[in-house]
């Protein structure tokens, strides 16, 4: 199966929630393991906060921590030359900063584009939102509840 016939079937043939999560997870526009991490983040820090609201401090750690793992087995990541990010990930990994120092470099510095590209695939955005960015008005995401 292609590409294009593997994203028709979990995001045209079979619209449910789970179809677009495993199409953005498997067909998402994000570079590198940002957005598997911002994913395994959103399941963990989200699994008891539907429609609630988790600022970007609660989901930091959880998804600087993934990166930091990630980083630990395959150091390179994207085709950019360098990230304050994620040195600062690899500090952390190298004992140079503990982890709330991370938490509040995450915060300025790790989210980036993962967010606003997390719900694209081909150009376009899936109909469902698995969260809704609220970091302009209020500093963080709310994930709709899903029954």
């Amino acid at each position: 199966m292609n590409r294009d016939d593997a994203v028709a079937r979990f995001v045209y043939e079979v619209p449910s929630l789970d179809s677009y999560w495993r199409a953005i997870v498997l067909f998402g526009r994000n570079v590198a393991s940002y957005k598997f991490a911002l994913a395994s983040a959103l399941l963990e820090v989200g699994a008891d906060s539907a429609g609630d609201k988790i600022s970007l401090e609660q989901l930091a750690l959880p998804y600087a921590s993934r990166i930091a793992a990630h980083l630990r087995t395959a150091d390179k990541q994207g085709t950019f030359k360098g990230s304050q990010f994620l040195d600062a990930c690899r500090a952390f990994n190298r004992g140079e900063i503990d982890a709330e120092k991370l938490r509040q470099l995450t915060i300025r510095l790790g989210f980036g584009d993962v967010i606003d590209a997390f719900h694209n695939i081909d150009d376009a955005e899936v109909p469902e939102r698995f969260y809704v960015d609220e970091r302009k008005i209020g500093g963080g995401s709310r994930h709709p509840p899903y029954g």
